[in-house]
């Protein structure tokens, strides 16, 4: 009696051997997977960083064409209001 359960016991123990072995396995996998996922994402990332900070560059290059723009199209009218200004002065003398 006691030699058959024992062998209930060791059975049982087998199955979740088994069950804990199929467990580990299934979860080395899985790591695995998740490992390679994590490389993959850690490549995109450096990616996609570099090619924002080309655009980060890119837009400060613009942003300065366009403060200097800016600055030249503030100076033609200026000018052209002068102009202006001095044709009304001219009109008045005479």
């Amino acid at each position: 009696m006691e030699s058959r359960r024992a062998i209930e016991k060791l059975e049982a123990l087998e199955a979740r051997i088994a069950t804990t072995a199929r467990r580990f396995a299934e979860l080395k996998s899985r790591y695995e997977s998740l490992r390679e996922q994590k490389s993959a994402l850690e490549q995109e990332l450096a990616v996609l960083q570099a090619a924002n900070r080309e655009l980060s560059d890119s837009i400060h290059h613009l942003k300065s064409i366009q403060d200097e723009s800016r600055t030249s199209l503030n100076r033609e009218e200026l000018r052209q209001r002068i102009d202006r200004v001095l044709e009304k002065l001219g009109e008045i003398e005479l």
